[in-house]
């Protein structure tokens, strides 16, 4: 089991177009179960967002990108294992809240459309925080510009979810609130915040 460019060019296109499209975009994604187990092949798709995201945080923590972004081995982990864990943990709330949706074909749908959307999320975040990172944005006006990404993050989340389970399911805003309070859980867990 592989990648290949064409599938992950049509995911990430799919997942983003959940955004337009809703539901009429999940075929764009590979819904077998094989394509269930490439979206978590695909988190290594998140490394660019990753360095993004960890040269911010040792900007944030004063410690400077000069000397290399991999000098603090604990910081380093702490960034890799939160920005995995933020996709990871609603589907596996999903899964403690409501068990019977495993076997479900729409909870697989859901995984493989989440898991492809943690990417472009990660990437939205690493906007703000490379902007930052650089220089060019003060620690206010990045903090600005992160909420501004995280808004589309949570809009994304929630067309996922309504995509995923349907229109007229109550799931999806219950996602996002699950989304936020563990995404906010993992940053503390983890000394981001």
């Amino acid at each position: 089991m592989r990648l290949d460019a064409d599938d992950v060019a049509r995911s990430l296109r799919g997942s983003w177009r959940l955004m337009t499209k809703g539901a009429e975009a999940l075929p764009e994604l590979d819904l077998s179960r094989d394509g269930f187990w490439r979206s978590f092949l695909a988190f290594a798709l998140m490394l660019p967002a990753t360095v993004a995201i960890l040269a911010a945080m040792r900007q944030a923590a004063g410690l400077g990108n000069e000397a290399g972004l991999f000098g603090t081995p604990a910081l380093t982990l702490a960034v890799v294992a939160a920005l995995s864990l933020a996709v990871l943990a609603v589907p596996a709330f999903l899964v403690l809240i409501r068990p019977e949706l495993v076997q479900s074909r729409r909870f697989t749908g859901f995984v493989i459309a989440w898991n492809w959307s943690g990417i472009v999320s990660a990437s939205l975040m690493a906007v703000p925080a490379t902007v930052y990172a650089l220089g060019w944005a003060p620690a206010g006006l990045a903090l600005v510009q992160s909420a501004f990404f995280a808004a589309i993050v949570l809009r994304l989340r929630y067309c996922v979810a309504r995509a995923a389970f349907g229109a007229g399911s109550s799931i999806a805003p219950l996602l996002v609130v699950a989304s936020i309070v563990l995404d906010y859980g993992v940053i503390r867990t983890f000394g981001l915040a």
